[in-house]
């Protein structure tokens, strides 16, 4: 096999497992292990992966700040597939926090079409102007206030978060940047944004995670709380077999 084979192959494992050792690969490849350093140091050096003790990871992307009015315009359909997960964990009468998620505005959406009895509570200001929009709607709202952040669409920060300590939550849906299968990290835009879904997440008694599956390959630049925190994860497809067992160190179940 040539070296730049070689190095594909390398590339296509890691797409497909995340991760790979420099002990297994040189006895897939069948050649020695300072051979394979050498090809990792190589693709790093390319920026195709990160080294890692012992062996590489899939190279990480950062994630960048987007306004919520284009984040929901964008993979709806995905979203909504999330979305409609989410909506069969719901019971009438609970009460249910949507946190600051273009996910969460389609959740609202299904939500105010099922006309159901529960009581909705959220940070985002277009999730509240939904709610307004259908008085008569059997869902009550209550809109947590505090500082205004206009790009990411909502109340956050320290007024917010004493708000929402009051409240005891059945069930909390909560959005993310990116998500770090390998140290469990779960992160997001804004520090306050952050500050804040941990407050949600700490008085809440089921913690969902909803996220797109592409945002596992992500990171965003506060870490605000760890897959080991959650209930559960909901994600529009399938994972593999390898990132699978990565989640269930965690003792979260996926959805």
């Amino acid at each position: 096999m040539f070296v730049s084979e070689r190095l594909n192959e390398i590339l296509k494992l890691i797409e497909e497992k995340g991760k790979v050792e420099v002990n297994n690969l040189s006895n897939f490849f069948k050649v020695s292990k300072d051979l394979i350093r050498k090809d990792l140091s190589k693709l790093e050096e390319q920026g195709l992966l990160e080294r890692t003790y012992g062996g590489a990871i899939k190279k990480r992307q950062f994630a960048k700040t987007i306004t919520i009015a284009s984040r929901i315009l964008e993979n709806v359909e995905i979203k909504k597939k999330i979305a409609l997960k989410a909506l069969n964990e719901i019971k009438e009468y609970e009460s249910i926090f949507l946190d600051i998620s273009s996910i969460n505005y389609i959740l609202a959406q299904e939500i105010i079409k099922n006309n159901s009895s529960l009581t909705i509570i959220t940070n985002m200001i277009d999730i509240m102007h939904l709610f307004s929009l259908n008085p008569n709607s059997k869902t009550k709202l209550v809109g947590i206030g505090g500082n205004c952040n206009n790009i990411i669409d909502g109340f956050v920060g320290i007024s917010a978060i004493n708000q929402i300590n009051h409240f005891n939550i059945d069930r909390c849906f909560i959005g993310a940047i990116g998500v770090n299968l390998y140290n469990g990290n779960v992160s997001t835009y804004d520090q306050e944004d952050g500050l804040t879904k941990s407050a949600i997440i700490s008085m809440s008694k089921n913690k969902y995670l909803i996220t797109e599956k592409r945002k596992i390959d992500q990171d965003g630049q506060y870490n605000f709380s760890n897959l080991k925190f959650f209930d559960y994860i909901i994600i529009d497809d399938d994972i593999s077999k390898d990132k699978s067992k990565e989640f269930k160190k965690y003792k979260v179940k996926i959805i």
